[in-house]
């Protein structure tokens, strides 16, 4: 308990931080806060309707940080007056379809990463571990540009079973699971390919030290099967660094979401961001920002939780103090 209390603050700290420098970042060199904050491209009704809304413009940027954060925890996000619907309203249509990218992007990135990783390892400078290094080396030299162009043109436009550009939409898999998987499989291996082959080679590191351990010496002394070793004992112990970076790169994920979105759909979160910074939206900017954060520190935080549960040795060392 003591542990997660400390972490709880740490939290709190890491949000409070993040999202004030955001604040005063979007709000450098500003000789208007109001039409700032309504968009910069609107009318001066709009601006005046701002200045009502939100009286404290002109007092210093912690103070309104201040009146920021009240709002935000009492879900009072706000409105993009230049697109003309609520922060909240934004969240609900475009938070599903980032967090199902980014979710099967994560999910594949480990279904390429684990078995490649592992056997690797386990055949060490062979003709596997060759090719699957060089293969890995190559996906990580293309940003998600190049490997939405490639499948974009190899995949969606040759074989017509996935939607094409524009023609994406959100579609729940507990409503239709094989329009959901049309729709999301793309995005997602857009940036599950990345993630995979970073991972894979992570994971590759580890295992080879951990096959070269007294622990796993001892499993292979007891007469337990080499499979048994190499996917249970040798496995548990090799994801440490492989949880922490799962959880390091969900922050990234929104700036892969952005590539995908806009070659495949569906529209989210990451697209909403574009926009957002083209037209100066600074509501719609740091309440994207706060979630991106919130989610990111609630990740690793769980991460962190999940290390005792995979190494006994972490535990003991954290109830011990």
């Amino acid at each position: 308990m003591r542990y997660a209390a400390q972490r709880l603050v740490q939290f709190v700290l890491v949000f409070v931080v993040v999202t004030f420098i955001v604040m005063v970042a979007t709000r450098i060199g500003s000789d208007d806060p109001a039409r700032d904050l309504a968009g910069g491209l609107v009318s001066d009704a709009q601006i005046e309707q701002v200045k009502q809304d939100y009286p404290y413009l002109d007092k210093p940027l912690v103070v309104q940080y201040g009146y920021w954060l009240k709002d935000f925890v009492t879900g009072e996000w706000g409105k993009s007056y230049a697109a003309s619907e609520t922060v909240v309203d934004m969240f609900q249509q475009r938070m599903p379809s980032t967090a199902f990218i980014a979710f099967w992007a994560v999910v594949l990135g480990l279904l390429i990463a684990v078995p490649i990783g592992v056997y690797a390892a386990y055949r060490r400078d062979r003709a596997f571990d060759r090719v699957s290094g060089f293969s890995s080396f190559g996906v990580i030299s293309m940003p998600p540009l190049v490997i939405a162009v490639l499948l974009l043109y190899l995949v969606v436009v040759r074989y017509g079973v996935f939607p094409t550009v524009g023609r994406s939409r959100y579609v729940a898999p507990w409503d239709n699971p094989i329009e959901h998987f049309k729709n999301f499989f793309i995005p997602a291996l857009t940036l599950g390919l990345g993630l995979g082959a970073v991972w894979s080679r992570l994971l590759r590191a580890d295992m080879i030290l951990t096959l070269q351990s007294d622990a796993v010496m001892m499993a292979r002394a007891k007469g337990i099967s080499p499979q048994r070793v190499l996917w249970v004992h040798a496995l548990r112990a090799s994801i440490l660094s492989l949880m922490t970076s799962v959880a390091l790169q969900m922050s990234a994920l929104l700036g892969g979401a952005v590539v995908a979105e806009q070659f495949f759909g569906p529209k989210g979160l990451g697209e909403r961001l574009l926009i957002a910074l083209q037209q100066n939206d600074l509501l719609i900017i740091q309440a994207i920002t706060a979630i991106i954060t919130v989610f990111v520190v609630f990740a690793n935080f769980l991460v962190d939780l999940l290390y005792a549960v995979v190494d006994p040795r972490i535990r003991l060392a954290r109830t011990l103090g």
